[in-house]
């Protein structure tokens, strides 16, 4: 919450004081006087509680004596990233939806997507010596499982908006139980790719598994809808401004924006499916693809890996470990029914009511989450107060907004904070890092990234003497960024 005021005579002191809803709070604010106390600026970021997108909030500024009594608009305005060429040339909503195609469409290169992408690969060679209207009516169905995924991800954010409670791009991967169902479904899939089980599952489940073949039309939908699902924990460049954009905004902002990040994903599948004639170019199938079968059934048993070590930073490694216990037993069961055929319908039926009990168990099981520090003791826990200490006392500080389902921000960290000049001026002192981690939900980060008008990870920002308000940094961080950003907070 941002208020600038000016006065005649300059003022000395002035303090903020607002008049917010119940259940939100804010903590000091900041102030900055300029021109010799003729001008001040004062800044209140939420402690806790969420900033309404739309409204007003009452204001008194006092100094001594005086006090004037303001109306604060809420609404938060966003703008495209400076260096884009387009930037300050076209409408803000044009920006924003050139913003989420673009970002929609480099999804498609990050690593949270590529294991279920590995799924489309092989219904696309299946296709191989086809007609091509096969691959045609599979791509499409893909599109629109992947738009249908993104409408439905808007109305859960609508709805979610609506009864008044944190909206944010992944936040689903903060909770255990969506967790232990996503590892299940991928075991399920990898298993498939190995061939443990070649039972006709239902419906969608076998066109999912990677049959060679033409395919179902429902199983390409399935496999695009399962592939927005594992997108949300990545943060592709653009990403982060289009969904804070829709996310502060209304709902046909938040439709609009989320439907356009829908359609730059699929742009891929629905170019592939203007052209149904590449089918001709496919090497045709053969033992090659029993390899190929295998090597991505080890990407998604990757994958599923990935989201219980996940899981045991957010509750426990022992529920982790009863979950990895359960999926074990499931595949343990489906090699036992390819091993007896005459067992082969009751193994199915085992597994699958094992399977069922994996995401049950982060309901049935209590355990204290564990503390998830920086290893390296280089970063300290956030707060807003620490903020405000360490910049009062001339500190240059960087908040890094984390957590162990953001793959952008394990890249951002192995790449740019672990590494180089930015690592050593953290060594030295020369940079103090604060790092919030949002790996569970946190009322005071999701209202923290807010006020930055943001809905979602990766986040980073640079504060000091001279920038007291915050530096926010982008999505992937540089080195350069980050020096240059401690280089203006140092003034």
């Amino acid at each position: 919450m941002r208020v600038s005021i000016t006065a005649d005579p300059p003022v000395e002191a002035p303090d903020l004081f607002l008049e917010p809803p119940a259940g939100l709070s804010f903590a000091r604010p900041e102030v900055r006087l300029e021109e010799g106390g003729r001008r001040a600026i004062l800044r209140a970021r939420p402690s806790a509680g969420h900033v309404p997108s739309h409204g007003s909030l009452g204001a008194l500024v006092a100094d001594g004596s005086r006090g004037v009594e303001l109306s604060v608009d809420t609404s938060v305005r966003l703008a495209p990233p400076s260096g884009l060429p387009f930037a300050g040339t076209v409408p803000l909503w044009a920006s924003m939806a050139l913003l989420a195609w673009l970002g929609g469409l480099i999804l498609n290169l990050m690593p949270c997507v590529l294991p279920v992408l590995s799924l489309k690969v092989l219904g696309v060679l299946g296709h191989a010596g086809g007609t091509g209207q096969g691959a045609r009516l599979s791509f499409l169905a893909s599109s629109a499982g992947i738009l249908t995924s993104f409408l439905v991800l808007a109305g859960a954010a609508i709805g979610l908006k609506a009864a008044g409670a944190v909206v944010g791009w992944g936040i689903q991967f903060q909770q255990p139980v969506f967790l232990a169902a996503m590892a299940a479904i991928l075991t399920l899939f990898a298993a498939n790719l190995w061939s443990v089980f070649e039972i006709p599952l239902p419906g969608v489940l076998a066109s999912l598994g990677g049959r060679t073949g033409q395919g179902s039309p429902a199983g390409a939908f399935a496999t695009g809808a399962f592939a927005t699902v594992l997108a949300t924990p990545c943060s592709a460049p653009f990403l982060g401004t289009a969904v804070g954009f829709a996310l502060s905004g209304g709902p046909w902002e938040t439709l609009g924006v989320f439907a356009l990040l829908g359609l730059g994903m699929a742009t891929p599948y629905l170019l592939l499916a203007a052209w149904p004639g590449f089918v001709r170019f496919l090497p045709r199938p053969g033992r090659w693809m029993l390899r190929l079968k295998a090597f991505l059934g080890l990407a998604l048993a990757g994958t599923a890996a990935w989201l219980l070590q996940v899981l045991s930073a957010q509750t426990s490694p022992s529920l982790a470990m009863a979950v990895a216990g359960v999926l074990g037993l499931v595949l343990a069961l489906l090699l036992a029914g390819t091993r007896w055929p005459a067992f082969k319908r009751a193994a199915l039926g085992l597994a699958v009511g094992v399977g069922l009990a994996a995401p049950a168990l982060p309901l049935i099981l209590t355990t204290d989450p564990p503390s998830t520090p920086r290893a390296d003791g280089l970063w300290r826990p956030w707060s807003p107060e620490a903020v405000n200490a360490l910049v009062a006392e001339g500190k240059v500080v960087l908040v890094d907004v984390t957590a162990q389902w953001c793959t952008t921000c394990q890249v951002n960290k192995i790449g740019v904070l672990d590494r180089g000049r930015v690592a050593a001026a953290l060594t030295e002192g020369r940079l103090i890092g604060l790092v919030a981690d949002w790996t569970r939900p946190d009322p005071a980060i999701a209202a923290y990234l807010a006020s930055f008008g943001r809905y979602g990870i990766p986040f980073a920002a640079v504060y000091g003497p001279g920038a007291p308000q915050g530096i926010p940094l982008p999505d992937l961080l540089s080195e350069q960024a980050v020096l240059d950003a401690m280089e203006r907070a140092v003034r």
